[in-house]
């Protein structure tokens, strides 16, 4: 992820919400989240556009995070 982030600095912000701080329940809970290892991705209108669970491939984020700049 980290690679993501740097690519994507400045046009993409990257939020991490850890599920052992309870500080980020009411957010994890906004987005659905229920478990470890899932990722979204979210729009500036707050819209979920995409929704992964388990090991990312990067290939496949790159590609929705393209799509998302370009709309």
């Amino acid at each position: 992820m980290s690679g993501l982030q740097e690519t994507y600095s400045g046009r993409i912000d990257f939020v991490v919400l850890d599920v052992d701080n309870s500080n980020h329940d009411a957010k994890r809970a906004e987005l659905g989240s229920t478990a470890q290892a899932q990722y979204f991705l979210v729009n500036s209108d707050g819209d979920i556009v995409s929704r992964w669970f388990g090991v990312l491939n990067d290939g496949n984020v790159r590609s929705e995070l393209d799509q998302l700049l370009q709309s």
